[in-house]
């Protein structure tokens, strides 16, 4: 007779796992190598969220390996002995087939690494992150072909003038602590440190005594304890104490200032105030403050109402940092064309200069607070939001102070917020840095005298809202192809181009392939007025995910209309509407805590918009939603506002390497008939200002209707309820019937042309390979496209294009395949990567050869199986959250498909037979026929 009966497992002490503490349902261990274990359950949907953190940042870092941090987490990708990617077995082989997301991020005071995945495959996760706690391979050739990667992601970020000005901000502010340094660090110390010096981080820091684990979603406490205990317990302590961080940033003595000039679009101001760190009191009034100072996207705050509102400025932020240690108070705008940047600053520092002398109003204050409250609501809803605050708060101080966070900031009172300002934000602690873009230097303006307690000063008049005299178009140029240097010795190709190893196939349980059944949870009505409504329930979130799709985008303004109205319409709705004046509006969504709650999207399709929110404030939300929909005011003057800040937008997007290349391709891709050709940047802002407010009430009337809108709820709320407060609220609404949507057929070039655009100043180039295409998403050969690109390009370290190109060329830090739009065909399908303006011609040698090579042959059954793996993985992964799930099924419902198309994707993904894949690929990717754009400072 067989024993079933299982032999008791030994208590946790035993083994070695100490309980600490257990506070609103975050469980702390410890195991005796120090190793600490954060356990949060969430059995909402069958997700896991697994994060390690560690110590160790750039604060760690000195000058000569600056960077060496974030150097070693990309090398961390590289492999151990036990799983190798030369082996097939890496971290991202084995990842990529069970539709995990996962990545790696470095800050100032710590490095995380996570993986979300369906629950199943916890102990691969627990598996994996041990192992390369301590075994990495860390091998000379990684090192080598991965600094041009990291070299390439530095490059990325000195394109964009906010990263350069955050770059010297930081530099500037701080002359001793390490805070000075980039995480990314210093381009000659990414190009020299060697890998001793890697190796030598790694032997200091990588250990379970600074490390901890924070696993939240779908699992069972006690099996997951043990299981954490299996794979890290036996890892030994580090052998010598972490060294501590011991420099100390001393008091600034007064101001300091820099200038960026280089080629640009619009001027910046950016300043930074020094403040303490986050284990302090003073950080709870600091937060209050930031919240009350707002940004350019909340329309109640006073950075909006004294910048944008003034048309001083057409983006504006404010950022709080709460670090180890004492850190920066960031204050931000990007100006309108033909305003001073003086007026930008001056106008800042009286703000500040208010907030110092007179506390901020009682209904003010309070809306902070209601905000970061239901934000600690919202974030807990979603299992991998939540582990990663935890993670930020072992970074900054211990997980506690999270805990703590909220009853700290509701405590905060107008004369702390009035302290605080008057404490940190002085003359001598604050650092300003100016962008001015190069031709801004033909005409200097003063610096100005004010101090933070004198009026405002006089400034020219400046019509904002205009084109700079100096703004020029960016040109459209044929590139000629020379060939040279871009070849590679035939030995080297053959390595660069052999066959990756086969990958170690993971076992797929049938409880993530076997698909969802949401038909039968799902309550779907259409109602007279032809508004389609779909709700399902998910009890005890505390939080509502809500999607909402009209048939109202570019599509049906482009072609006899102005192509801006669409894009207007949505921009004007939330500026007014009978009931609520655009203050009024931006006050409840900050209540809400969701201050972009009611920002509509619009493309060729569709006017949009999505949110999650707290569940007990989904009846005010739709009351809202509803008179901004229905009743907005259009007026002429918020419409000359918007045009403002739209000109200011377009104005940017000109010195955007991905923007320009888009545009102008665009532009040769399609005739100007076609719902995907794109006007000039000059044209598109003639558009914009031509629109009156009469047009926009008439366009909106005929674009804004509930037949075939679709709403999606998911949440904390009953259909019941539900579905009496959607009819309460929209019942009466009735609306014209949109038109038809019918993509006309684009003929494609009969051989490859090349295009670029120069631009000056930029430290990496953009590449796209591109081509109309007919595939849309109702075509039964969808999901055998899908496979075929993913295989050739959707992820830029497994797939064909990545491996060759950045994994071992390291020609690029990111490069895609990818069809842009498929709702109903005719958009591109693109490849598109960025490298060293130096290595264009090799890049594109190298992807030929891999598009080449590919075409030849087709998919291989095995990247078939590890596609369709990571397909139906994601698929499940996406929807852990109420919020993903609205989306999905407002998507599927807009499109026409319906909910049971949800429970069929998985089913459909796993049916695609190589034959398939390899028909799809070869109808739908024509890259000979592909035109090329390359946008950047050009050799």
């Amino acid at each position: 007779m067989v024993n079933t009966v299982k032999e008791p497992q030994p208590d946790l002490e035993s083994i070695g796992i100490r309980k600490v503490s257990e506070v609103k349902n975050v469980h702390e261990y410890v195991l005796d190598n120090g190793l600490k274990v954060l356990l949060m359950e969430n059995h909402s949907a069958p997700v896991i969220t697994f994060l390690v953190l560690y110590k160790v940042g750039s604060r760690n870092e000195g000058v000569g390996y600056t960077g060496a941090t974030h150097f070693l987490e990309h090398m961390l990708f590289k492999g151990t002995k036990k799983h190798n990617p030369d082996k097939g077995n890496g971290i991202d082989d084995l990842l990529t087939q069970i539709g995990a997301y996962w990545n790696a991020t470095t800050w100032f005071d710590r490095t995380s690494y996570f993986e979300v995945v369906p629950a199943e495959f916890l102990d691969m996760c627990v598996k994996l992150e041990a192992d390369r706690m301590r075994n990495l391979l860390l091998r000379q050739s990684d090192r080598d072909s991965e600094m041009s990667v990291v070299r390439n992601e530095l490059e990325r970020g000195e394109n964009y003038p906010e990263e350069a000005l955050e770059k010297e901000l930081y530099a500037v502010a701080f002359r001793e602590h390490p805070y000075h340094h980039p995480t990314i660090g210093w381009r000659s110390d990414v190009e020299g440190v060697a890998l001793d010096r890697l190796r030598e981080f790694y032997d200091t820091f990588y250990y379970p005594n600074n490390a901890t684990v924070i696993l939240l979603g779908d699992f069972e406490h006690q099996s997951a304890l043990r299981l954490i205990h299996k794979h890290y317990g036996s890892i030994k302590p580090s052998p010598a104490p972490i060294p501590h961080v011991y420099t100390v940033e001393p008091p600034q003595e007064g101001e300091r200032r820099f200038e960026i000039v280089r080629a640009g679009d619009l001027p910046k101001v950016w300043m930074g105030f020094h403040i303490s760190e986050a284990d302090h009191e003073d950080t709870y009034p600091l937060a209050a403050a930031r919240h009350i100072l707002g940004s350019s996207f909340e329309r109640s705050s006073r950075l909006y109402k004294c910048l944008i509102e003034t048309e001083i400025a057409a983006e504006a932020f404010c950022r709080h940092d709460e670090l180890r240690d004492p850190g920066l108070f960031i204050i931000g705008g990007t100006l309108n064309p033909g305003v001073p940047i003086e007026k930008a600053e001056t106008a800042i520092l009286e703000e500040l200069r208010k907030m110092a002398s007179e506390p901020v109003g009682e209904e003010e204050l309070r809306r902070a607070k209601s905000a970061n409250l239901k934000g600690t609501i919202l974030a807990k809803s979603d299992p991998s939001s939540m582990a990663f605050m935890l993670g930020e708060a072992e970074s900054k101080a211990d997980w506690m102070w999270l805990m703590n966070y909220d009853d700290k900031f509701e405590a905060v009172t107008a004369d702390d917020i009035m302290r605080v300002i008057g404490k940190y934000f002085i003359k001598t602690n604050r650092t300003i840095g100016y962008f001015k873009p190069q031709q801004m230097e033909d005409v200097p303006a003063p610096a100005p005298q004010y101090d933070g307690v004198d009026e405002m000063g006089e400034y020219a008049e400046e019509v904002p809202g205009q084109l700079p005299s100096e703004f020029k178009e960016p040109e459209v140029q044929t590139r000629k192809m020379s060939g040279e240097d871009a070849s590679y010795p035939a030995d080297e190709l053959e390595k660069l181009l052999a066959e990756a190893p086969k990958s170690v196939k993971v076992k797929i349980p049938k409880s993530v392939t076997s698909g969802s059944k949401f038909v039968d949870r799902v309550y779907q009505e259409t109602l007279p007025n032809g508004l389609t409504v779909m709700v399902m329930e998910n009890p005890g979130t505390e939080s509502i995910g809500f999607a909402f799709n009209l048939r109202a985008g570019r599509y049906f303004t482009c072609k006899d209309e102005n192509s801006a109205l669409a894009e207007l319409v949505g921009e004007m709705l939330p500026r007014g509407s009978k009931k609520y004046d655009k203050t009024q509006i931006a006050e409840m969504l900050e209540d809400m805590g969701i201050p972009g709650g009611l920002e509509f999207g619009v493309d060729n399709y569709r006017l949009s918009v999505a949110t999650n929110l707290v569940a007990s404030d989904f009846k005010t939300y739709l009351k809202l939603l509803d008179d901004v929909l229905r009743n907005p005011l259009m007026e002429e003057e918020e419409l000359r506002k918007v045009r403002v800040e739209w000109t200011a937008k377009l104005v940017e997007a000109t010195n955007n390497t991905r923007s320009v290349a888009w545009n102008g391709l665009k532009r040769i891709l399609y005739p100007e008939s076609h719902p995907f050709f794109e006007k000039t940047f000059a044209e598109q802002i003639g558009e914009f200002a031509s629109v009156n407010s009469e047009q926009l009430l008439a366009g909106h009337k005929r674009l804004v209707s509930p037949q075939s809108a679709v709403m999606a709820i998911v949440g904390d709320i009953t259909v019941e309820e539900a579905m009496k407060i959607v009819k309460d609220q929209f019942g009466d609404w009735i609306g014209e019937k949109p038109g038809a949507i019918a993509i006309p057929d684009v003929t494609i070039a009969d051989t490859r042309k090349y295009f670029e655009i120069n631009l000056p100043d930029k430290s990496s180039a953009d590449i796209i390979l591109s081509h109309p295409t007919s595939l849309k998403r109702s075509a039964k050969d969808f999901y055998a496209a899908r496979m075929a690109n993913a295989a050739l390009g959707q992820d830029t370290i497994t797939s064909r294009l990545g491996q060759v190109v950045r994994d071992r060329a390291g020609l690029t830090y990111g490069i895609h395949s990818v069809f842009s739009d498929t709702a109903f065909g005719g958009a591109p399908w693109s490849v598109m990567l960025t490298v060293n303006p130096k290595n264009i011609d090799k890049a594109l040698f190298l992807v030929d050869k891999v598009l080449d090579e590919y075409m030849e042959r087709g998919i291989s059954e095995e990247e078939l199986s590890r596609e369709i793996g990571r397909a139906v993985g994601s698929f499940k992964v996406g929807l852990a959250s109420s919020m993903g799930i609205a989306r999905v099924l407002a998507e599927l419902e807009f499109l026409g498909l319906g909910t049971a198309e949800l429970d069929k994707i998985s089913k459909k993904y796993l049916s695609v037979t190589k034959a398939q894949a390899d028909d799809a690929m070869r109808k739908y990717f024509q890259p000979k026929n592909a035109t090329a754009m390359i946008a950047g400072t050009l050799p």
